[in-house]
């Protein structure tokens, strides 16, 4: 029993849309790692210029621990 060509149109439909959805999902997935990476990245520099800032008492450390959590909420602000 041979199938027709309009018979498989639907399932090659189907299977192109699964395709789709599944690199759209492997797209997003990827984006939230990069933006967590980026994040802990930022967090990191954070507590070392908080930690460096307490230690010298140099104003300029509390200012990048500032820039670096305004940097985390926009990223999270951004989702």
């Amino acid at each position: 029993m041979s199938s027709s060509p309009k018979s498989d149109r639907p399932f090659d439909q189907s299977l192109e849309e699964n395709r789709r959805k599944e690199r759209e999902l492997a797209e997003a997935q990827g984006k939230s790692t990069r933006r967590e990476r980026m994040v802990n990245r930022l967090r990191i520099l954070q507590m070392i210029s908080s930690l460096v800032a307490l230690a010298t008492g140099n104003p300029t450390y509390r200012w990048v621990a500032k820039c670096a959590q305004w940097a985390m909420d926009r990223f999270w602000d951004s989702e």
